[in-house]
Formats: structure tokens, C-alpha cells, sequence
């Protein structure tokens, strides 16, 4: 290949790691003009045009669908955005390996995006601070640097995503950290120890990145001002407080060279007393008056479904400042299985309102909330989509799958298999936040705190097929196969264990011995077994992406499921035998969870965290 950069070459062999290319590089030219990028083929000669280095993956992309034609063609492509990133959530369990991150890396590249968020509230090491981030899969700066030059190696912006007032939870179980404590997640506003540890987080990031920009999080910080703040300074405006922390971290932040974003939530949240979107929500001009030119405002929705919304809401951020990201969301942290169909849905809205309103940055979330167990490949199609949309201008299906299938050497609908374990008799595929998978899985088997809201037979045939499809999209191998063979599992599990309960509990009271014991002695061993299978192969995924670190939360869960079926066996059994004279957990009516009756034929509940999920009891969150 004639006129590539160094930089470019790097590229290459990482793209091609056999050194094999699947095109004639002597007849392939690469310039380096304009804004956007241009791929044509004339008499088998190529001719690629980048505005930048980081195009070079897409184009490659571009190359190889255009050539599969056999016929000449010509593709000119300029982005709707300036930079398209992609925001990793490593703080939640799941902290990508150097595997998962080089794979990662690779694949945005091949879709052209421009930018990559670490998100890590604590998942970092600090010198100064050795608890901060013990035992939780904290990169080093060792890590951070090989990081940053690897994505740098493809031309894309590593920025660091930390946080500096509240989700900072996980710190907090150390006393160490006592003195710079409000409540709940939140530091301590207007302490001097919270801005050596700030500064201690600025230091470290800017000896260890490229980059000058870093997110400084500061949002969904409900409670703060109300906690040791309130104890030692009397009640104070919230919103003052809020502007003068800003004023020290973007201080501390400047002192090492770096340029703030940060989340825009509680500005409107403080605003509109705790409401986000709220549509006639007057902005206070102390913001604007506070925030200096080099910060940057990220205005985050992954829910809304009118345009409308997108548009008020931008218009409100014009009057606090110019310069405006906008995060949309690849919906992984629901469970189990990501739900792109939603994805793609507000994220059209959420494009055309951006397009409209001159944004020039895109972020795309990646959050693991609850233990991080959606692999973060399996929104592939969700960043497509965005690619697309950016790039294209347009998402199409039939150019998704052709596109999808050379960025990512992968199957677009084997892949939006991923998400129909979501999709149970009578629910809608636009719902967002459906979690039956992951309620079903851990919810008690003898005390069933969502079985209300099952219709077993419908369910159960739900998972077989669910199940079916996963297995023969794996039996098709390649890279991507762990995936498929672990939803396959999953849905293998839930295929017993949505109506085990149910049909235990109407053998019980119908006093059918014959079927209790069926069900001790035979469907519950087999759900032993599927539970066991599942938790091999989500093991293995989780360590083809990530470090150990957040594994423990799963093997606890797990652990967890496994005993209580154990134990509803040996009570079964126990009360088959004679010696135990009822089953009190089963005599107890089956009450739904939002008290209500769930509409016939439609599961509709809120995304639920596993410490709501398994038991009535108190368990705590882990």
C-alpha cells in the first residue's frame, strides 16, 4: 500500500495479523485530504482519501465490503460528529484485560470511532492512597500508559473517565476515607482532604495519558450538601455548592494541564427539585456565569422516545454553554443480555436531534450496572449503528448487515439473537429496561417473589427456542461463538427455572406426591446441572474479556443459587418423607411485586438489582 503513515502501517498489521491481505496492496493508494473519508476502485486500482489516521480502519472496512461487489465503486463519507467515542464502564465488575481491550480497540476502529472513555471511579491506582481501588481490578500506571499507546496506535483519544463528587460507594468501606465522606457515595464538598485526593487522581492521569481532556463526572449526586456537609455547615444553597466544588476541581484540573467534561444532571436536577428532563426547567445563570470555556457539559439520555425531548433539552444546554456532548446509551447493563433493538430506537431520535442542533461529539455508553454481566461485545451492533448514523448519514438494515459483517467479522442477526431472552410472551421489543432473565434466574426458587408474573408454559417455550437459536448461531464458531454458547446456557437454565417454583408449589398444595417427587428428584438436579454449565461458561467469557477482579460477585450469586436449590430439594424430600410436617414457604400466596396485577400476557418491571431480586429477607447489595 502506497502513502500510508507510519502510524497507519502499525494499523495494518494489527488489522491483518497474518499479514495476509484480502485485497492487492501494490494497487492500493492512500492520500491524506479533506474532511472525510473517500474509497473508490477503478480497473483494480484503489484509492483511499482519510481526513484522518483514525479513518484508516473504516475505510479498510469500506474496501473490503466495496471489493466483495466485483465491481467498481466509489464511497465518500463525511461525519456527522467531529469525534464518535465509545464510553466503557470498568467500574462495575467487569474491568477489561489487555485481550478485551486490544479486541475492543480493534473493532472501533474498523467503525470509525474516534474516541474511547475508560470509565473508572476507582478502578485506578493512586500512589498516594493504597486502598483506593484495592482488590477491585485497578489499572496501574504501567496499564494506563500501555493503554493509552495502544489506542493511540490506532488514533484514538484514550480519555479518562473518573469521578470527583459522588459513585465513589466503593472507597468508603475503607475508614480511611472517613474524613472525606458526606453520605451515601458522595465526597466532602469544601474539604480540604477531598482536593488533595482530586488532586492526587489529576496527577496521576496526566503523567499517565495523552490525552488533555478528562471526564470529571459529578452526576446523579443526589444527597449532596445533606450529610456531614449539612452537620458542619448549617444548610446551604445546593447549587451553590455544587458551583463551588466545580470551581476547585476545574482549578486542580488546570493546575496539571487538563480540560474538564462533566455530566450535566444535577445543574437540572438542582433546578427543577431532582428532575432531569423536565421540559420547562429554567436554568440558573449562575451555571453559565461559572463554566469557563474549556469545559464541556455531557447532556446523557438512553431512555427518552420523542425527539422533542432530545431537542428542549439541547436548547437548555445551549444557555449554559457552546460546547455540548451528547452520550447516548448501548443498553448492557440490564442483566445477562444487552438489548440493542431499544438501542437502536432512541438512538435514531437522539442522531437527528444532534444533527439538528450542530453537536460535534458523541458519546456512546457502555454501563455495567450490578455486576457488569453483559460482555461488552455483545453491543456491537448497538456501535454500528451509531458508525452508521455518524458516517453514513443512514442505518439501514440490509447495509448493517453487510457493514456489520466486515468491521466485525461477524453475523448481524446471529448477533440480535443476543437480545431476545428479553423479550418473554407479550412484551414488546422497545421496552428498555425487561430484566426476566436475570429475576428469574436468582429469585428464590420455595419463595418465587415474581412468579405472579410468569405464564410458565409460554415462558418456558420462550427459553427452548431462545436456546435453540443461540446454539446453532455458535455451532458456526469463530471468535464470537463464547457468546452464543453462553446465552445458550443461560436460557437452557431458565427453561426449567421460570416455572420450577410455580409447578413445586401446585404440587405441594395439591398434596401430588408423585409430582413432588418428579421435581426433587429429577428437575431439580437437572437445574443443578444447567446452573453449573452456565456459571463454566460465563467464566471462561468473563476471562477472554477481563481481569478477575468482579468475577467474585458472580461466583457468590451463583454459589448462592446453587445452595437454595439444594435446600428446597432436601425440603421436598423432607416433607415427602414425613419429617417436616409443612412447607411454609410455599403456603404463602404469590403476590406481584409492584401491587398490581400484571396486566395478562405482559411481564412489565423495572430493572432490578440482584439484592432485590433473590429474597424478601435483607441481603444487602454486593
Amino acid at each position: 500500500m502506497k502513502g500510508l503513515t507510519q502510524r497507519e502501517e502499525k494499523m495494518l498489521s494489527w488489522f491483518y495479523k497474518e499479514g495476509k491481505l484480502p485485497f492487492d496492496g501494490e494497487k492500493v493508494t492512500v492520500s491524506h485530504e479533506g474532511d472525510g473519508i473517500a474509497v473508490s476502485c477503478e480497473n483494480g486500482n484503489v484509492q483511499l482519501r482519510l481526513g484522518r489516521e483514525a479513518y484508516f480502519g473504516r475505510a479498510l472496512t469500506l474496501l473490503e465490503e466495496g471489493l466483495a461487489s466485483g465491481k467498481d465503486f466509489s464511497v465518500e463519507e463525511t461525519p456527522a460528529y467531529r469525534d464518535l467515542g465509545l464510553m466503557a464502564d470498568c467500574s462495575r465488575g467487569a474491568v477489561l484485560n489487555r485481550d478485551g481491550f486490544c479486541k475492543l480497540v480493534v473493532n472501533l476502529a474498523r467503525m470509525g470511532y474516534t474516541v474511547l472513555q475508560l470509565y473508572i471511579e476507582d478502578v485506578y491506582e493512586l500512589p498516594e492512597y493504597p486502598y483506593f481501588g484495592w482488590g477491585r481490578g485497578r489499572y496501574t500506571a504501567e496499564d494506563l500508559r500501555w493503554m493509552d499507546d495502544f489506542a493511540d496506535s490506532f488514533g484514538i483519544e484514550l480519555i479518562p473517565a473518573i469521578q470527583t463528587l459522588a459513585h465513589l460507594r466503593q472507597i468508603f468501606r475503607w475508614r480511611v476515607f472517613r474524613d472525606v465522606h458526606d453520605l451515601d457515595d458522595i465526597l466532602l464538598a469544601g474539604e480540604e482532604k477531598t482536593y488533595e485526593l482530586i488532586d492526587a487522581m489529576f496527577r496521576q492521569f496526566s503523567s499517565c495519558m495523552r490525552s488533555r481532556r478528562i471526564n470529571i463526572g459529578m452526576d446523579e449526586a443526589h444527597l449532596v450538601g445533606l450529610g456531614k456537609y449539612l452537620d458542619q455547615n448549617g444548610y446551604r444553597d445546593r447549587m451553590q455548592i455544587m458551583l463551588d466544588h466545580f470551581s476547585r476541581v476545574h482549578e486542580l484540573a488546570n493546575k496539571h494541564g487538563l480540560h474538564p467534561m462533566m455530566w450535566s444532571d444535577m445543574f437540572f436536577r438542582l433546578a427543577a427539585g431532582g428532575e432531569y428532563y423536565a421540559e420547562d426547567c429554567k436554568m440558573d445563570p449562575r451555571i453559565a456565569e461559572t463554566i469557563p470555556e474549556d469545559v464541556s457539559l455531557v447532556y446523557w439520555d438512553y431512555y427518552s422516545e420523542k425527539k422533542s425531548i432530545y431537542d428542549n433539552m439541547l436548547d437548555r444546554h445551549a444557555e449554559m454553554t457552546k460546547n455540548i456532548i451528547f452520550a447516548g446509551g448501548a443498553w448492557k447493563w440490564v442483566g445477562f443480555c444487552p438489548n440493542n433493538r431499544f438501542s437502536f430506537r432512541v438512538t435514531k431520535l437522539a442522531h437527528e436531534s444532534c444533527v439538528e442542533h450542530g453537536v460535534k461529539e458523541v458519546l456512546v455508553t457502555a454501563w455495567g450496572d450490578n455486576g457488569g454481566e453483559t460482555s461488552f461485545f455483545a453491543i456491537l451492533p448497538s456501535l454500528q449503528y451509531w458508525a452508521e448514523l455518524c458516517y453514513a448519514g443512514k442505518a439501514e438494515e440490509d447495509s448493517l448487515r453487510s457493514r456489520f459483517r466486515f468491521a466485525c467479522h461477524a453475523d448481524w442477526d446471529d448477533f440480535l439473537l443476543l437480545d431476545e431472552p428479553h423479550f418473554t410472551p407479550g412484551n414488546l421489543e422497545n421496552r428498555c429496561s425487561i430484566t426476566a432473565h436475570k429475576y428469574l434466574l436468582f429469585q428464590d426458587v420455595l419463595q418465587g417473589m415474581f412468579d405472579a408474573h410468569v405464564e410458565p408454559d409460554s415462558y418456558a417455550a420462550h427459553y427452548a427456542a431462545c436456546a435453540e437459536k443461540l446454539e446453532k448461531a455458535a455451532e458456526k464458531g469463530g471468535e464470537w461463538a463464547i457468546l452464543f454458547e453462553t446465552e445458550a446456557a443461560l436460557c437452557r437454565v431458565l427453561e426449567i427455572k421460570c416455572r420450577v417454583g410455580i409447578d413445586l408449589r401446585a404440587a405441594y398444595l395439591a398434596g401430588d406426591r408423585d409430582e413432588a417427587i418428579r421435581q426433587s428428584g429429577e428437575v431439580l438436579p437437572e437445574l443443578l446441572r444447567r446452573v453449573g454449565h452456565f456459571a463454566e461458561l460465563f467464566r471462561r467469557q468473563w476471562f477472554a474479556e477481563n481481569r478477575p477482579a468482579g468475577l467474585d460477585a458472580f461466583d457468590v450469586r451463583i454459589g448462592g443459587l446453587k445452595e437454595r436449590l439444594c435446600a428446597a430439594s432436601a425440603r421436598v424430600e423432607g416433607w415427602l418423607s414425613g419429617e417436616v410436617s409443612s412447607i411454609e414457604e410455599l403456603e404463602q400466596p404469590r403476590l406481584p411485586y409492584e401491587g398490581k396485577e400484571p396486566e395478562k400476557g405482559r411481564e412489565d418491571l423495572p430493572s432490578l438489582h440482584w439484592n432485590n431480586i433473590i429474597l424478601p429477607s435483607e441481603i444487602g447489595a454486593i
